[in-house]
This record gives C-alpha cells, sequence and structure tokens, in this order.
C-alpha cells in the first residue's frame, strides 16, 4: 500500500453523530475536522429514518450512511445500496425453501449462542458474517416475518428460559412477541452493506460496532474501538427503569452483553476515553496489551477565561441533557439547602430535555419547593464558553459519565467545578476543583456553598483547572493521538497477508 494515499476510516455512531448533539457527537466533529488528510466515511445508526444533521460535516467525510433501526419495517425500501430491480428480484428469491434451507440453520445456532451461558464469540462473530452475507442476496423482512423465524425464537427461548432455576413463570405470548419485535431492529444493521476501509473505528461498544466485526472478518480491516461511556453499565442502569417485562429485560440483557463483549473480542486496539472504562474492559476480558486510554480534548483558544461581572447573583450553572443520568433532580434538592442561605441564588440549567418524562418530574420538583424564581431551565445553548464564565460554579451531578467534554471545556474557562466522583470525571479533575459522591445533594449542596463563599478559592481552583487542560487535555494532544493510532493500525495491517484476521491465534475470548 502506498504510504501517500490518505488512510480511510469508517466511524460508525449510534444515536449520535451526526444526527443529534452530545458529547459523543463533539467527539466525532472534532475528530473529522481536526484531521482532514483522513478520508472518512461516517456509518450511523440512527432511531428512526429521517433525522436531519445537527453539523457541518467537514470536506474529508467522504459519505454518510444512514442505518435506521426504528420507524420501519423492510430496509430494502429505504436503503439506496441497492436498485429496485436487485430488491425486487432478492423479494422473490426469498422463499420458503430458502428461508428453511438457508437461513432457519444459522438463525437456530445464533440464538442458541445468544441464549448460552457461555457464548463463543468467535463463532458468534461467524454467524453474523453469515446472517449478514444471506441479507446481501434475500428480503430481511420476508425471511423475519417467516413462520421459520418466529418458530426458531419461540423454541430458542423456551429451551433456555426451562433452564433458569424454578418457580419461573413461562413467558407469556405478549412477552415473546415483544422479544420479537426488539430482535427485529436490533439486527437491522446487517442488512446494509459495509464500506471497504483501511481502518473501521466504532464509537461505541454496541450495535454500531457490529460493522466494524463483520469488516474485520470479512476483510480483515483493523478495528478500532473507542468507549466514551460504558455501554453495558449505562444499559444495566437504563432497562430496569425502561422495559417493566422481566422476561424482556433478561433478554436484552443477554443480547446487549453479547454485543459488548463481541465487540472487546475482536476490536485490535480498545481506546477508552478515560481509565475508569478500562476496568469495566479489563473485566470482561480485554487484555492490557490491546487497551490504550485517549483522553478527549478541548480548544484552550475557543475555552478561555473572559472575566465576570461584579454584583450578580450567586449563579451555580449545570449543562448536559435533561435526562436520568445526568442527575439534575439531585442539584434541585441541593438548591432547596441552599436557597435558605443564599437569598440571591440562581440555578440555571442548560441543555435539551432527552427524556421528557424526566424533565416533567424535575419541572414538578422545583415547582413543589417553590424554586420558580432561582432555578430556571435554558435549554441548549450555542454560547457554551459563556455560560461557562457567567457562572459563579458550575454543578455536574451526573449519576454516570465517561471523560465529559462539558467538565474539560468548564476547566479551560477557569470555572470553579463541583461534580460527582462518576466515570472519569476524577481523572479530568483531579484537585482543581470538588468532588462529591453521585447521588448525595447533601454534599453537593455543602460543595457548592463552600465556593459561593469563598471567591478566593473559586478563582484559585479555577487557574489550576485551566492549567491543567493545557498540560494534558488540549485538541492537539487529542488529535495527535488518534492520527498517530490510525498510522499504526494501518501499517499493522499492511504488513499482513489478507485476510488478515486469525482468531485462534491472535484474539484472547473474554
Amino acid at each position: 500500500m502506498n504510504d501517500q494515499e490518505p488512510i480511510s476510516v469508517l466511524l460508525t455512531t449510534e444515536g449520535t453523530y451526526p444526527f443529534y448533539a452530545g458529547g459523543v457527537s463533539t467527539w466525532c466533529h472534532r475528530l473529522t475536522h481536526g484531521l482532514p488528510d483522513i478520508d472518512f466515511t461516517v456509518l450511523a445508526v440512527v432511531t428512526n429514518p429521517s433525522p436531519q444533521s445537527k453539523y457541518d460535516l467537514a470536506p474529508n467525510v467522504r459519505d454518510v450512511i444512514k442505518v435506521p433501526q426504528w420507524g420501519l419495517l423492510r430496509p430494502a425500501e429505504y436503503s439506496g445500496h441497492q436498485p429496485t430491480s436487485v430488491v425486487l428480484h432478492n423479494l422473490w428469491n426469498t422463499t420458503p425453501q430458502v428461508i428453511a434451507a438457508r437461513f432457519k440453520p444459522i438463525f437456530q445456532r445464533f440464538l442458541g449462542l445468544l441464549f448460552s451461558s457461555n457464548c463463543d464469540k468467535e463463532e458468534l462473530g461467524q454467524l453474523l458474517l453469515q446472517l449478514h452475507r444471506y441479507f446481501q442476496w434475500f428480503d430481511y423482512q420476508k425471511t423475519m416475518d417467516s413462520l421459520d423465524a418466529w418458530n426458531v425464537l419461540q423454541d430458542a427461548l423456551g429451551a433456555a428460559w426451562a433452564c433458569r432455576p424454578p418457580p419461573t413463570e413461562q413467558p407469556t405470548l405478549a412477552e415473546v412477541k415483544q422479544v420479537y419485535r426488539f430482535l427485529y431492529h436490533l439486527l437491522m444493521v446487517l442488512h446494509f452493506p459495509i464500506p471497504n476501509s483501511d481502518i473501521a473505528h466504532s464509537s461505541a461498544a454496541s450495535f454500531c460496532g457490529l460493522p466494524c466485526v463483520l469488516a474485520k472478518l470479512a476483510h480483515g480491516t483493523s478495528y478500532l474501538l473507542t468507549e466514551h461511556g460504558v455501554y453495558l453499565r449505562e444499559q444495566y442502569l437504563n432497562l430496569r427503569r425502561q422495559v417493566e417485562s422481566f422476561v424482556v429485560r433478561w433478554f436484552l440483557y443477554r443480547v446487549i452483553e453479547n454485543v459488548v463483549e463481541l465487540n472487546y473480542y475482536f476490536a485490535d486496539l480498545v481506546a477508552p476515553v478515560c481509565a475508569f472504562n478500562s476496568r469495566w474492559e479489563k473485566h470482561l476480558g480485554v487484555p492490557q496489551s490491546r487497551l490504550q486510554v485517549i483522553f478527549n480534548g478541548v480548544d484552550p483558544e475557543k475555552f478561555s477565561p473572559q472575566g465576570q461581572e461584579n454584583g450578580r447573583r450567586a449563579r451555580v450553572s449545570s449543562l448536559g441533557h435533561i435526562y436520568p443520568l445526568k442527575g439534575q433532580r439531585d442539584l434541585i434538592d441541593a438548591a432547596v439547602m441552599l436557597r435558605p442561605k443564599f437569598d440571591n441564588l440562581e440555578v440555571c440549567f442548560y441543555g435539551t430535555p432527552a427524556d421528557r418524562e424526566y424533565f416533567e418530574s424535575c419541572l414538578a420538583k422545583v415547582a413543589q419547593h417553590k424554586l420558580d424564581d432561582c432555578v430556571s431551565f435554558a435549554g441548549p445553548t450555542t454560547e457554551p464558553c459563556r455560560a461557562y464564565n457567567e457562572a459563579d460554579v458550575m454543578a455536574f451531578p451526573s449519576i454516570s459519565e465517561a471523560f465529559p467534554y462539558a467538565v474539560l471545556e468548564a476547566m479551560s474557562c477557569g470555572a470553579a467545578i463541583v461534580a460527582t466522583d462518576v466515570g472519569g470525571v476524577r481523572e479530568a479533575l483531579g484537585d482543581c476543583g470538588l468532588l462529591v459522591p453521585a447521588r448525595t445533594p447533601q454534599a453537593m449542596a455543602e460543595a457548592i456553598s463552600f465556593l459561593l463563599s469563598s471567591p478566593t478559592e473559586r478563582k484559585r481552583l479555577g487557574q489550576m483547572a485551566r492549567a491543567r487542560v493545557l498540560k494534558h487535555f488540549t485538541e492537539e494532544q487529542f488529535l495527535r493521538s488518534y492520527a498517530s493510532t490510525y498510522s499504526k493500525l494501518r501499517s499493522d495491517r499492511s504488513q499482513q497477508f489478507l485476510p488478515a484476521y486469525h482468531p485462534k491465534s491472535e484474539c484472547v475470548c473474554g
């Protein structure tokens, strides 16, 4: 391979770039814009077929492929990679005989592995590749809606459930139908073709990582996995609240656990954004030799101290999506405790309500404690630097985090910070701010009260935070790390005889 040719990267995302705002999207945007000599193709797993881009794409983003998981039943009608004649040809060729002979045996073994207590990831990857190849020639909806597919799922779920300790109630028909519905949509990514590239780079150990696994198995493509939040941990926290049925939750846990471990198993390099994440990854079987922390970075010229006006209210600001894991309700509880001490208190939340029910509960809590005159929800801001500089204290009450950009940006602006000690926040903040346990409004209120009462300490911590960013967390350092990693992965691939992947000798099973 000619070293002068641009490196090509398949960058895969899920529910983020370029269609939804947030920390992962910020990371993708800075990565693609900051490395103009790299050719990127973005494969975005999205919730529906019609999201609109929230970002101006860099010129070196050659293509964006949308892979909707929901909002449609026949992906062939949506995807543009096949002409209508091919779609119709595949539909006509998908006969009951073809489904029984070519699909059913693969699907049976796939579900058997998925529901087993000791899933062989090497075999699971090969089965997914076989399913992917099948769906390139035969219709997804007609296959998955077949009686064979339904019967295989019923039998596999029943057999797995029979192995549970008694007494365990059998899944109801409604629950089996819900499991089928989830599986139908979660596997839809297998319908879409995988673009060829030098490197496949997933932004999460989730379903958007499956195209990277398939690229490695089919083409010997080097696979780089960046973990922002720990996907498995976040799903453990979310599913109990979002899914009522125990049977369906159990099924989703099995699917998600295996997808996460499959990504870890096949990735050539796992690059978490903080060392906190690496503890989970090691626990799930990633050896130290395939782990490399690459911290996020910010532009210290864009995010810089700008001074404050005197005589304002005691302003506490928080920036992030309004969502249960961001912990805004805990900061409202802290405001209840702060109000008697600070008559001029002002608490301002910046961010989009990502969970309407949670947002309504936040508003109800504000009304319950009669805080309408001092707690406000300002919505998303296009001027985060201004928000950081106008605050006396920046508060981050998250229940779960990775290595949040908002904390780094606030540090770069010289803000005084109170944050919960979750994820990689301690690695970012060090001793340049105050850390409190998550879900402890009392501790957060005490820390905020201390800083509001001490302008000198606020200034000292803000200066330290700015210096820490300049030393460890600049955008230049972040981009240099990824450029070097891409170069090494392509070099390693070019020295191999394709197909490069030899799973029995090169991978360590988690």
